[in-house]
Parts: structure tokens; sequence; C-alpha cells
């Protein structure tokens, strides 16, 4: 009995708090809200150039021998504090190392300003979509055409972000083994591996939308039948 009381009080006092308000109506002024604190973002790519300290790099190398350290050339001043350390994934511990380095070359900045553009575009263009989502169904419209679209946009660009993260270490991988030469080691090419939680997240949200879509078709053949 007290927690049916409770229950009802609590469904009461939420009632007057939103007043007429929708949850979806909610939904889109939060989103809306976020979508602005979203656009500081774009403040970060310029922070890679005037930022004076060198970005921390890890890469996988294999030694030639265990009993001599690697000798390391670097192609740039800008390329230093060199530091090895072990890897959890080896198979062979002694022979298998990470080789740590700060970069503040300009290439390495620009792929690191090329990470963060991409990730914010990504960011802001989900964000706005999930807007435009909400919008139809604070209008009580949730299964319109157009949202059906919006969503599979939305897990386009999910899965487009499982493709750049591989293609990001493609590049990172190219760029670090023409700048830096190694005597008695080599790098390693990272194990690339498919993200899959983001991945399914991306799937997931295609098939929504295929739900979206037929919801549409239903709802368009009652509106005609009526």
């Amino acid at each position: 009995m007290f927690y049916v009381k409770f229950y009802t009080f609590v469904k009461k006092q939420s009632m007057k708090t939103l007043g007429k308000r929708s949850l979806s109506s909610l939904f889109k002024r939060g989103i809306t809200f976020v979508l602005y604190l979203e656009f500081l973002l774009l403040l970060t790519p310029p922070l890679v150039f005037l930022d004076e300290d060198g970005i921390r790099y890890d890469w996988p190398i294999t030694l030639t021998t265990v009993r001599t350290k690697p000798i390391i050339y670097p192609g740039s001043d800008l390329i230093t504090d060199f530091e090895l350390h072990g890897r959890s994934d080896a198979e062979v511990t002694s022979a298998d190392q990470t080789l740590s380095f700060e970069d503040s070359t300009l290439g390495r900045r620009l792929l690191q300003t090329l990470h963060n553009l991409v990730y914010i575009g990504l960011i802001l263009f989900i964000t706005w979509q999930l807007r435009r989502v909400f919008s139809g169904f604070s209008i009580n419209q949730p299964f319109a055409n157009n949202n059906a679209a919006r969503i599979k946009w939305i897990a386009f660009a999910v899965l487009f972000l499982v493709g750049f993260d591989m293609l990001e270490d493609v590049l990172h991988q190219l760029y670090t083994s023409s700048t830096i030469l190694l005597s008695g080691a080599r790098f390693d090419a990272y194990s690339f591996h498919v993200d899959s939680r983001t991945f399914m997240l991306g799937l997931l949200l295609l098939i929504l939308a295929e739900v979206f879509r037929q919801g549409y078709a239903y709802q368009t053949d009652s509106e005609s039948i009526l």
C-alpha cells in the first residue's frame, strides 16, 4: 500500500513539474542545449598547434636481438623523449616492446587535427539528426518518413567511425615509419580490429531505421483506408 501511495505522489509531482510539456519535447530541448555546447569543441583543433608540448604516442616494435638496445634515428628534432616499455599482449616479452615518444612535428599535428575534426563533425552531425528526430516526436509524428532517413544517417555516421579508426591507424603507421628509423628493431603493425560495440550499434540503428520506415508505410496505408 505504501508503494502505491508513493508512486501516486511521485506521479502527481512529476506531472505538476512537467506541466503540458511532453517527454519528447524535453528531450528536444535538452539535445538542443547539448548541441550548442558541442560547438565549443571547434576550439580544440587550433589548440593542437598552439600547444608547445609534443603529442605522446606509443608504437609496438620487435627487437632484432634482446641483448642489444635498438638505436633510434628521429627524422626531426621535434621527435624526442624516447622510452621503451613492455607489452602485455606480447608473446615473447623480451623481444616485443613498445616505443614511446613525443612528436610535435607538423605532420603529426595535422593527423591529430584531422582526428579532432572528424570526431567533432560526426558528433555534431549525430546530435543534429537526433534533434530532428525528437522534433518529429514532439509533434506526434514518430513514424514520419524523414525520421527513418535521419536514423539511417546516424547509423552510417557510427559505421563510418569504425572505418575511420582503422584508416587512422594506417596513416599513423606510415608517418611513424617514415619519420623514425630504427636499427636493431622494426616497427610492428597494430593488430587492426573492428570496434565490435560501435559496429553493432551501427547495425542496430540500421534495423531501427527500417522499423521506422515500415511503421511509416503502415501508418500511410491506415490513413489511406480511413
